[in-house]
Order: structure tokens, then C-alpha cells, then sequence
């Protein structure tokens, strides 16, 4: 059975995904090297101040909103192992 998705869900997607790849681009001007995902996936989970910026970006409300929608984008993220090293490495990281 095909179901279409909505016009307006669609739109929000692609919404969702500019933001995330212009915060991206952010990330590398303010840090002033080329960073990968990974890299920044870290920096969201590391600084508060950048994690603040892009839920106020993505206009989420909490933190878990904000990780489910970076992992929606890049979803090979979790099999990275320096995205496992870093979350073995500091167990009591307070999103």
C-alpha cells in the first residue's frame, strides 16, 4: 500500500536539513577547521552554548528532541567509534 507523505511534512524536512547543514557550517567558521559530523555531533554533546543555538534553530524544547533529529539526519552516526569512545569515555554527560 503507497501512502505520500504531505506536502508540509516534506517541506519541513528539507527545512530541518538546511538548518542542520548551515549550523554545520557554523561549527567549522567558528572552530576554524573543516569538521565532520561526528566532530560535531561531539561538539553539541561537549557545549552548551552550541547546543542551545541549534535548538533554538530547529525550535526543539529539549535535548533528546535535538539528538533524535541530528541522528534522523545522519543515522551512521552511531556506529562511529570515535562518537563511542567519547560517550564511553564521559559516562556522566548531563544533556
Amino acid at each position: 500500500m503507497y501512502v505520500s507523505e504531505s506536502p508540509t511534512s516534506s517541506i519541513i524536512d528539507r527545512e530541518t536539513d538546511h538548518l542542520l547543514l548551515s549550523f554545520c557550517t557554523f561549527c567549522t567558521l567558528i572552530k576554524g577547521k573543516k569538521l565532520s559530523l561526528q566532530n560535531i555531533f561531539v561538539l553539541i554533546l561537549k557545549e552548551e552554548k552550541l547546543r542551545n543555538i541549534l535548538k533554538d534553530l530547529l525550535c526543539v524544547d529539549n535535548n533528546f528532541e535535538l539528538v533524535k533529529i541530528f541522528l534522523q539526519f545522519e543515522p551512521t552516526i552511531v556506529q562511529s567509534k570515535y562518537i563511542t569512545k567519547y560517550l564511553n569515555a564521559n559516562k556522566d554527560i548531563k544533556l
